[in-house]
Parts: C-alpha cells; sequence; structure tokens
C-alpha cells in the first residue's frame, strides 16, 4: 500500500498579519509545552486549546504534527541566535577562531542540556522523511552553517566545511547517546569540544 503524503503547510511568507500571529501563538505554544513534557507527548489538541487558535486553523497552517514541531523548533532556534548574535556583537574579535568555535557549541550544547527535550525533537526530525520537515532542517542547517563560518573567519573554505561536518555530525551522535542514557551531558560536551580542537588545531 502506497503512503501518501501529508498535504504541506501553508507558506509563513503569504500569510496575513493576523495569521502569522497566530502561527507564530502556535509555535511558541509548542515550545512552551516542551519545557513540561517529550515531543511524543505533545497533543494537537491541547497546542490548539492553549494558543487558543482553532483546531481547523492549526490544521490549515501544518497539516501532519511533524509540520508543526519541525516549525516550532526552527523558532527554538532562532530565538537562541539572536540572543548568541546580540551577546557575540559586544565583544571584540581578538579570540582565536577554536576559541569561537568552542563558545558557539558550548552554547548550543548548553541549550540542549537545558531543554532535553528539543535535544529529542532535533533527533526525531533529522530522520523524518516528510519533504516539509526535510527542507525546514536543512533550511536551518544552513543557516547554522553561515553563523560558524562567521566564526571561522580565515579558515579555508574546504577545512571549514569539513569541521562543520565532522562537529556536527559529532553533536548529533553525542546528543543520540546521551538522550537515550548511553553517556552523560559531560561526556557528550566533551566529545565535542575534542572534535573542534582535532580540526582545528591550527586555529587555536
Amino acid at each position: 500500500m502506497t503512503e501518501v503524503a501529508a498535504a504541506a503547510p501553508m507558506n509563513a511568507d503569504n500569510m496575513t498579519a493576523s495569521q502569522q500571529e497566530r502561527r507564530k501563538a502556535l509555535t511558541d505554544t509548542v515550545i512552551e509545552m516542551l519545557a513540561e513534557m517529550s515531543p511524543d507527548s505533545v497533543q494537537i489538541r491541547e497546542v490548539a486549546e492553549r494558543a487558543g487558535v482553532a483546531l481547523g486553523t492549526l490544521y490549515r497552517y501544518f497539516p501532519a504534527k511533524q509540520h508543526l514541531m519541525a516549525a516550532s523548533m526552527v523558532a527554538w532556534n532562532a530565538r537562541f541566535d539572536a540572543g548568541v548574535t546580540g551577546e557575540r556583537s559586544t565583544r571584540s574579535g581578538s579570540e582565536s577562531v577554536l576559541n569561537r568555535v568552542l563558545e558557539m557549541y558550548a552554547r548550543q550544547m548548553d541549550a540542549f542540556h537545558r531543554r532535553p527535550n528539543f535535544a529529542r525533537l532535533e533527533i526525531e526530525l533529522q530522520t523524518c522523511a516528510d519533504p516539509y520537515v526535510r527542507d525546514e532542517m536543512d533550511d536551518r542547517a544552513a543557516a547554522n552553517r553561515t553563523a560558524l563560518f562567521g566564526v571561522m573567519n580565515g579558515v579555508p573554505p574546504e577545512l571549514a566545511r569539513v569541521a562543520s561536518l565532522s562537529i556536527g555530525s559529532t553533536m548529533l551522535n553525542s546528543m543520540i547517546l546521551w538522550t537515550t542514557g548511553r553517556i552523560g551531558f559531560p561526556e557528550a560536551l566533551r566529545n565535542v569540544e575534542d572534535v573542534c580542537r582535532l580540526v582545528l588545531a591550527d586555529y587555536a
């Protein structure tokens, strides 16, 4: 039997201001709920009730739960990026490339440590085959790479690409091991830091 793909969500760029406000209310609500419960425990009806949005409207915006979860992950990531960018802009550029990269990933890992359900959601979304989810995660990854390349100013492009792949893969694998109880968070963080130091040893 052929699996029927869910309809595509509404494009946020084509929404009216009021529609965008309702969409934001939905993603904000999911972010709040993930502070209390796992991604699997988030129920669409409860999201709609908490957000004050009609259930039918929610499904027009996000025809499948994974669409809403992906949009919420992107919204959460944008909050994190805004905070980090604001803090980084107040600093001097005297830090080494390695130290800037270490700080960037330490902040990302700390964000997941404080909100472990987002680490679990990250893993679920990275393995989701839905086209919308895949595109959302690809766009988010591209934005994260741009931020990483920004702090690796002066590193040759090929080395920067390899560093991004190596560190990102290690981070995802470490989060899987951590969220499934096979390693503790300190070890997960150390894994990421060790790879940073290995691939950027010449930029310490």
